[in-house]
């Protein structure tokens, strides 16, 4: 995982292992409910089954090895079986899992995807996380369970998703703004850093990502404003951590990425 975390493996960030004691689940689906704290990071970690990955509330961050996750309360990452993760939850949540049998792969799909959450995935999802561990595998708990992978696959995908840097020149510019998204260097500034033109830089960030600097850098400080305003932070103190000059500059930026205002975001 090249782009590095290390604004994220580092204090306050408290590292833990993931508290799997499962080696394979006997069930089409499994609840795994828990609550992280604030600051918790759950070191790499794979299964041999599939995962949907879902907060009821706070944000989620997945680290995987191609690119990280972004996932508010209106998504759902959905991590295939075998694919190395790791978890960042910065303000604390309730972290709502569902562990997928892994013959659901054909339908779900082999590549790790943010899909949007309506009332009624949220509602079964939710349902499923109650139930226990043992629950009794019956003909109405198979039609649950049926229908509830088909809104799965039915579900639309989201672009809550930043790949992964493969180029060196890239790393430390990607590093340094996932620690610090609100720093001002210009690519111009980046390249007397890392030893490349500004001209090759932004030839990598559209070859790397299908975007140039500018986008990839607002894209990512979206991401962190949908973190921070989950979080109960004020539009004035986003817009000052995250390099914006006002909250009005701040709210623009935010409904273009978005299609709506940040107030807009939060009562949807």
């Amino acid at each position: 995982m090249t782009d590095g975390l290390s604004d994220q493996t580092q204090n306050p960030w408290q590292s833990v292992k993931a508290r799997i004691k499962l080696t394979q689940i006997d069930k089409p689906i499994y609840p795994r409910p828990t609550t992280m704290p604030p600051w918790q990071h759950v070191q790499t970690h794979q299964h041999t089954w599939g995962q949907l990955a879902y907060t009821s509330n706070g944000v989620l961050t997945v680290r995987t090895p191609v690119g990280r996750f972004v996932i508010p309360p209106d998504q759902a990452l959905w991590i295939p079986p075998n694919l190395p993760h790791e978890t960042f939850c910065r303000y604390g949540g309730h972290f709502r899992s569902v562990y997928i049998e892994k013959k659901y792969v054909d339908v779900l799909g082999a590549d790790a995807k943010i899909l949007h959450v309506d009332d009624l995935l949220k509602a079964m999802i939710l349902e499923v996380c109650r139930w226990p561990t043992d629950y009794a595998l019956d003909d109405s708990t198979l039609r649950f369970v049926q229908v509830f992978i088909d809104r799965l696959k039915m579900a639309q995908t989201s672009a809550f998703f930043l790949p992964t840097a493969q180029d060196k020149r890239l790393i430390p510019i990607i590093s340094e703004l996932h620690a610090n998204p609100g720093n001002p260097n210009t690519l111009e500034q980046w390249s007397e850093q890392v030893g490349a033109s500004s001209r090759t830089l932004n030839r990598l960030f559209n070859r790397s990502f299908s975007m140039n600097f500018s986008q990839w850098k607002q894209k990512l400080r979206a991401l962190r404003a949908v973190e921070m305003l989950e979080a109960g932070h004020t539009q004035q103190i986003i817009a000052e951590q995250l390099g914006f000059e006002s909250s009005s500059a701040f709210n623009t930026a935010f409904k273009k990425a978005f299609n709506c205002t940040p107030g807009q975001y939060l009562r949807k």
